[in-house]
This record gives C-alpha cells, structure tokens and sequence, in this order.
C-alpha cells in the first residue's frame, strides 16, 4: 500500500538529502524569500504544502547525503 508523505515527513526526506544552494532554488520556485524558507529547513517556521511539495520534488532522486560522504 502507497501512502502519501505528509509535510513533515518531506521535510526530513529533504533533509537527508540536502545540497548547497538548494535554499535558493527553492525560494525561487516557491516566490517565498530565502531568509523564510531557511526558516522552515531549520525547524524555526512550520511547513506549508508548497515548500514541501517543491523540496520533495527537487531531492527525490538525489541519494541521502550520508551515502554520498562514504
């Protein structure tokens, strides 16, 4: 059974899989300022679906950032 990921489960998924510069590019694509959606990555502002849905859809392919460091 396929279950959909909530907003906080996206946030964690994005950020095992974060990369440098991704912050921008997600304020860029969500109109939000960088300074907010930093905000959100780390923990201090809640999620909403659409900077979720834009940090899902821009690491999903991407391999955790641990794995990549081995």
């Amino acid at each position: 059974v396929m279950r959909k990921l909530n907003r906080t489960a996206k946030l964690a998924f994005y950020n095992a899989r974060q990369r440098q510069g991704d912050t921008a590019r997600l304020a860029e694509t969500t109109g939000y300022s960088t300074s907010h959606v930093s905000n959100i990555i780390n923990g201090n502002r809640s999620v909403n679906s659409e900077v979720a849905n834009a940090m899902y859809s821009m690491s999903r392919r991407r391999m955790k950032t641990i794995d990549l460091v081995k």
